[in-house]
């Protein structure tokens, strides 16, 4: 039989047992909530918003940076009636017959020029590649930096389609635009935004959707460096975070206008079953090819040569560029400007 001592020693273990249990408790039922609003967030539609979310072209800036031989290339810088802002580099040819088609070309991080660059000689076309409307420090980011830029992130992709349908409205006011050949390409991380830019505009008239991917939850495990037992937790935040952009949520919606899906094969950064869940969201009409090749490299001559040569090929086979044109999107040169690769959104150093 315990004394008064073994008493009191049995009733404070199990009142901290108990708090232990009741802390416990209270972390798990926490965590529930958190991962329940977290997945709830990840199945809320965002396309009414972005369709709701667009206000009147208040402000335009052009600049003319370079003329000749056979085009003008202007920088261009937009404001809307909310202080969404969006800058991009316009390429306008020299003679030919107005109204012309436009490509509206999505790239990355300040990538416009190089982008519109990229295109290569792209005919009587005119070539309006936009910015992504992130202000902040791209590279070289400290764990601290990157937590620290994660809303200012969020902004600028929730940006990122009013700015592109200001774009849209850009585009709309000029006097030489073709309206009914109006085509929006997305390459690497441009791509994770076409499909809803394209499902919440539908002056938007045929979309290409170069080296993408559905599920950016699986997508953020395939390329996130990041060790255990963060990783899980990180994936899943990121996820959440991102979910408002979700492919899949949009591809479908595209139809009936034409969606061009191109991936490469050897490609680390957009894993296969990645690329397929989103072939497989789109609806016809839609066109999916596949190359050998890894993930954008655009200081390759053959792989542009590759690349724009499908892409010309399903232009020509929807009607909006003539049988043997298609040359006139090959680019000669290839320049060498330190950054070969596609731009991948701001990530911190490992």
């Amino acid at each position: 039989m315990a004394g008064p001592g073994g008493s009191v020693v049995t009733v404070a273990s199990h009142r901290c047992l108990r708090r232990i249990v009741v802390s416990a408790a209270c972390l798990v039922l926490a965590g529930a909530i958190v991962y329940a609003l977290g997945e709830a967030a990840k199945a809320r539609d965002w396309l009414p918003r972005f369709i709701a979310r667009r206000a009147a072209l208040a402000s335009v800036s052009e600049t003319v940076l370079e003329t000749g031989p056979g085009r003008t290339l202007v920088h261009v810088a937009l404001v809307d009636g909310e202080g969404i802002e969006v800058e991009g580099h316009l390429r306008v040819p020299d003679g030919g017959t107005a109204p012309r088609p436009a490509l509206l070309v999505l790239g990355g991080v300040r990538t416009g020029r190089r982008t519109v660059d990229f295109v290569g000689d792209s005919g009587d076309w005119l070539v309006l590649a936009l910015d992504y409307p992130y202000r902040g420090k791209k590279g070289g980011l400290s764990r601290g930096e990157f937590v620290a830029a994660l809303p200012a992130m969020r902004r600028a992709m929730l940006d990122t389609v009013p700015a592109g349908r200001l774009a849209l409205d850009y585009l709309w006011r000029r006097g030489d635009v073709d309206r009914e050949r109006v085509v929006l390409v997305g390459g690497s991380l441009g791509a994770l935004f076409v499909p809803a830019l394209a499902a919440a505009d539908e002056r938007v008239a045929a979309a290409a959707v170069l080296f993408g991917a559905g599920d950016l939850e699986a997508l953020i495990d395939a390329n996130l460096e990041v060790g255990w037992p963060a990783k899980p937790f990180a994936t899943w935040l990121g996820s959440v975070i991102v979910s408002p952009l979700e492919p899949l949520k949009y591809i479908g919606r595209i139809s009936p206008r034409p969606v061009f899906l191109l991936n490469g094969t050897e490609d680390p950064t957009m894993p296969e079953r990645c690329s397929r869940a989103l072939h497989d969201a789109a609806r016809e009409p839609k066109t999916v090819r596949w190359l050998p090749l890894g993930h954008v490299d655009v200081r390759s001559t053959e792989f542009h040569r590759q690349v724009v040569s499908e892409f010309a090929d399903w232009l020509c086979g929807i009607g909006f560029l003539g049988a043997g044109n298609g040359e006139a999107f090959l680019r000669i040169d290839v320049p060498g400007d330190g950054e070969g690769h596609g731009s991948q959104p701001p990530t911190p150093n490992p």
